[in-house]
């Protein structure tokens, strides 16, 4: 795909649940310099097989499996269609989104990597799969390998029906979170999405004996205080960015909460309280060690925002 504002890759598998990753692509991203590659990596029968149709007994065999290839992949071309619809109504000029069904190689998710990777994509859109929209399950197989890989910039993970007419980012004081606010201000359309600068400040337990004398109340209260203070510049930064990119000041919000027991926990509260589909964070916070791909608190975030749109900025 040719170099452009915003490449998108946008990885589907043909399902109910990856449709709706589409639709919520096409609805959010903003239309105007976006070129997007709807890719499918289809599984194949092995070639060996087909030798096996050389003996009679299993020509019935091989007819089955051949009819059964030409049907995944009607399935698929009728997807890609279906695709390609969304983006035309959602206002996506001709020739500015493309499909693709590729034939496995290495493996789905190897596959949807070394993609991304040639392709120079700004961003790489994939759902959480099956087993990661589920209550208490893991995330699904392919989108762990992908976002261990970290193919692209940025990473959006889908799960649910999203929306992105509320967004919710994540903050610190880190130059990955105002990366990820500069993303935000990129990649969605302006004008219907309210966006709010959310930071949670974790707090001290003394539920261990002999805490309390160690970090008592007025020493608790002034650690979120500072807490507090010390983040203040970086969301004055963050609106003062989203400003520049056209996004009206009543549109832009912050909040702080302070005391939490889990920051990651505490934002994904946040959104489903809040109603915000997006949430956009950074790959690694201020803290964190170079040498991790994930930060402990969006790594977190993946696991719990089941039913968000999770926007990975590196």
């Amino acid at each position: 795909m040719a170099e452009g504002n915003k490449n998108v890759l946008l990885a589907v598998d043909g399902s109910d649940e990856s449709l709706a990753v589409v639709r919520y692509v096409s609805e959010s991203l903003h239309p105007t310099g976006s070129e997007v590659l709807v890719y499918q990596v289809m599984s194949k029968v092995p070639e060996v097989f087909w030798d096996l149709g050389k003996d009679p007994a299993w020509l019935p065999k091989i007819e089955a499996v051949r009819e059964y290839e030409q049907k995944q992949e009607g399935f698929a071309a009728s997807f890609m269609n279906k695709a390609v619809e969304m983006f035309k109504a959602a206002g996506f000029k001709p020739g500015s989104v493309a499909t693709r069904i590729g034939v496995q190689q290495e493996g789905i998710a190897r596959d949807i990597v070394a993609e991304a990777k040639r392709g120079g994509y700004n961003v790489l859109v994939i759902g959480r799969g099956k087993s990661g929209s589920a209550q208490d399950m893991p995330l699904g197989g392919v989108a762990s390998k992908i976002l261990s890989a970290a193919p692209a910039p940025a990473v959006w993970l889908v799960g649910g029906k999203p929306s992105s007419d509320n967004i919710l980012i994540a903050m610190d004081s880190s130059e990955n979170a105002i990366q990820a606010v500069k993303h935000a201000g990129k990649m969605f359309k302006h004008g219907k999405n309210n966006i709010t600068l959310f930071h949670a400040v974790r707090g001290i337990s003394v539920s261990m004996e002999g805490m309390e004398d160690i970090f008592p109340d007025s020493y608790r209260k002034r650690l979120l205080e500072d807490a507090e203070r010390e983040i203040r510049p970086a969301l004055k930064l963050a609106e003062l960015w989203l400003a520049k990119m056209d996004i009206a000041p009543e549109r832009i919000s912050t909040k702080i909460v302070t005391g939490v027991s889990s920051r990651a926990a505490a934002v994904v509260e946040e959104a489903k309280q809040g109603a915000y589909g997006t949430i956009v964070a950074g790959r690694r916070g201020i803290s964190e060690v170079a040498d991790f791909s994930m930060g402990r608190v969006t790594n977190k975030l993946t696991q719990l925002a089941k039913e968000q749109a999770l926007c990975i900025v590196g």
